[in-house]
């Protein structure tokens, strides 16, 4: 057994309003995510002991990134936190890959959720960091996605070789 590290866990991002004009996109230099579970529930005492009801699950979902120069999805997810859109968010864990025919993708849970929090910190010393959290609709669903290589080379830059390259 091996540990999941968490550079192979990675968050991609489409608003729905615009999943027929292209693909998800990944923000650049993402450094940390969080998505935890909680759900409430109300005791009520009865003469047999407590009998408990649960409230609905709820995502305390956070997102972490360095801000690259020139990204346009900054803009994107603030405005879609200002005009209130729902963003698109798959958690990818590219350590897993699919079976049968999802063999050439990734484990992955898709949510569909509204952006809660836009905070941007530019300090003297640092890179400018961008805080993104989450307000999720239901629950987040199991599946398999794809990873195109363009998705990917935001990830990482891919080998190149050192001949001259064919356009």
């Amino acid at each position: 057994m091996e540990a999941l590290k968490g550079i192979d866990v990675i968050l991609l991002y489409r608003l729905l309003s615009k999943s027929s004009e292209g693909p998800a996109w990944k923000m650049a230099f993402q450094t940390e995510h969080e998505n935890g579970l909680t759900r409430e529930s109300e005791a009520t005492v009865t003469k047999d002991g407590n009998v408990h009801t649960l409230s609905p699950v709820e995502y305390d979902f956070s997102a972490t990134s360095i801000v690259a120069k020139g990204d346009t999805h900054v803009n994107e997810m603030k405005k879609a936190l200002l005009d209130g859109e729902i963003v698109e968010i798959w958690e990818i864990n590219k350590a897993e890959n699919g079976i049968g025919e999802d063999a050439d993708k990734y484990k992955a849970t898709y949510y569909q959720a509204y952006v809660s929090e836009f905070t941007p910190n530019a300090t003297a010393e640092d890179n400018v960091e961008l805080s993104l959290a989450f307000a999720v609709n239901g629950v987040g669903q199991e599946g398999y996605a794809t990873l195109s290589e363009d998705q990917a080379k935001v990830i990482q830059y891919t080998f190149k070789d050192t001949v001259s390259e064919t356009v």
